[in-house]
């Protein structure tokens, strides 16, 4: 799936500014045509790496004088509102390249991420017939009242708005002991680890056509209310392991590729996800196995994808494999979404399908 992405505020531009480097120079490549950063505190904008200066674009400079929206939610939203035609122009000279979807990026605890991407929602759904998906970063506890209070009402605007919100908890993935920019750069890589995985599945070459193939549409279609996203990676059996039969195995070595492959799903669905779900609440859900041609066996694909359909609370599963030539690992990348509720927040959805709705112009 080719997406174009907005980034918005620090957290947003941050992790937009990762993936645009995964499309520029990693192993799925064009998968984000085009990216933006949007920020009202032009230190922000400057840290970037990847994403150009041109689309860099920095609202509020009569507001707050490029000093950002301070966590105040209140003005986020009137400077995105106000800048809303300078976020937009970028966006309609990109969007005349071919993508199949946007992806809005912000932490949903600061101020002009979680007042924006409402705003920014609002406006593509108004303008373009393409599919809008929502990637939210939820602050830890600890990280303050104003700023869960701040996630609150982000998601309660985006109720009903969009195609689907993807989830990432910081509570569940922050590093103890570790320098605050490091422990944030080290959250950022874990959510946009298994994203080009997932969007790259259906953009393939020549050479990496699967059998089971995922293309836009099924990550579409299997994208809807809450979702988590989960990744797992097992050593694969190499021609250096053929050629040396007596070196010492592991456990993972002993695996079958069938069992190597169901292990993988079962591990990237299970094991540490996104955000704190329940596999057995979930209303969809999209598998796909990435891998050695040799290594992505059938037998394993078939047995995971009918785990999962017992797993989940519908029988609605996706899935497709990846051929990867010159990889030493079987990777896979679960995807469970249709969830309404985030506990911890005290959140529940009120309208899971997409609907029309604006945000209003806050005095």
């Amino acid at each position: 799936m080719r997406a174009g992405v907005i980034g918005i505020g620090q957290a947003g531009g941050r992790i937009a500014d990762l993936l645009l480097y995964h499309s520029i120079w990693g192993k799925h490549k064009g998968i984000v045509p085009f990216a933006l950063a949007v920020n009202s505190a032009q230190a922000e904008l400057r840290g970037l790496r990847t994403i150009p200066k041109s689309n860099r674009i920095l609202i509020g400079q009569t507001a707050v004088k490029g000093h950002g929206a301070g966590l105040n939610r209140k003005l986020g939203i009137r400077i995105a509102y106000h800048w809303i035609h300078s976020i937009m122009h970028p966006v309609t000279e990109k969007v005349v390249q071919h993508i199949d979807a946007f992806l809005v990026i912000a932490g949903l605890g600061g101020g002009t991420g979680s007042g924006g991407a409402p705003v920014v929602i609002s406006r593509l759904m108004q303008m373009y017939e393409e599919p809008v998906f929502f990637i939210g970063i939820l602050p830890s506890e600890d990280e303050g009242k104003l700023m869960n209070l701040n996630a609150v009402e982000c998601i309660q605007e985006i109720d009903g708005m969009g195609n689907g919100i993807l989830l990432f908890d910081n509570d569940l993935w922050k590093k103890e002991g570790l320098a605050l920019d490091t422990s944030y750069g080290v959250m950022n890589y874990e959510l946009v680890k298994p994203l080009p995985l997932m969007l790259g599945a259906g953009e393939t070459a020549k050479d990496k056509v699967g059998i089971k193939v995922i293309d836009a549409s099924d990550i579409i279609n299997s994208w809807a209310g809450f979702g988590y996203v989960g990744y797992s990676k097992m050593k694969a059996k190499t021609p250096r392991d053929r050629i040396l039969p007596f070196r010492k195995k592991s456990s993972i070595d002993q695996l079958s590729p069938a069992q190597r492959c169901f292990t993988a799903v079962r591990n990237a669905a299970t094991m540490k996800l996104t955000g704190e779900c329940d596999i057995s609440q979930a209303q969809k859900a999209l598998m796909i196995l990435a891998g050695p041609p040799d290594e992505l066996n059938m037998e394993g694909f078939s047995h995971a994808k009918q785990w999962l359909e017992n797993a989940i609370a519908t029988s609605e599963v996706r899935g497709g494999d990846y051929p990867m030539r010159g990889w030493d690992s079987v990777a896979a990348v679960v995807f469970l979404s249709g969830y309404s509720e985030i506990p911890r927040l005290g959140i529940k959805l009120q309208n899971i399908e997409s609907a029309d709705k604006e945000i209003e112009e806050t005095d």
